[in-house]
């Protein structure tokens, strides 16, 4: 199955586990392909850098690069696509969009609300990582 994961779900899942953490999992275990551009990677890692999160990373003993380490082997890319949608109150999030039609996913996964409000994109499910698991793999 091929999904697009957004930041905050790389973030939670890298950090505490949980939910998140499970849909990392079956990446590594080869039972989902999660795809990423480099936008998402950029984002993923400037996400990694803010201040509030430095203590967590500390408590766990992680440095930034070892967590993008960890995502580039959880991760196939893919490229990035200028994509406007003027629905979107934020328009960052048009890379999560951009990169989930370049590679036709079957799903974006993603606890942001702004994106969630969409319900689907081009066809494509646009669902929390609890929705996710219970939907696909019945947990």
């Amino acid at each position: 199955m091929k999904a697009v994961v957004d930041v905050n779900v790389w973030i939670s899942g890298l950090l505490w586990g949980g939910v998140p953490g499970k849909i990392l999992k079956l990446a590594k275990n080869q039972r989902i392909t999660i795809f990423a551009s480099q936008k998402i990677l950029a984002d993923i890692e400037d996400t990694l850098e803010r201040p509030k999160l430095q203590s967590r990373k500390q408590y766990c003993g992680y440095t930034t690069a070892y967590l993008m380490t960890i995502v580039q082997e959880l991760i196939q890319p893919c490229v990035d696509r200028l994509l406007e949608v003027p629905q979107l109150r934020d328009p960052d999030d048009a890379v999560i969009l951009a990169s989930a039609i370049v590679i036709q996913a079957e799903v974006i996964i993603t606890g942001d609300l702004d994106l969630l409000t969409l319900h689907n994109f081009e066809n494509i499910p646009i669902i929390t990582p609890q929705e996710f698991l219970s939907r696909y793999f019945n947990e």
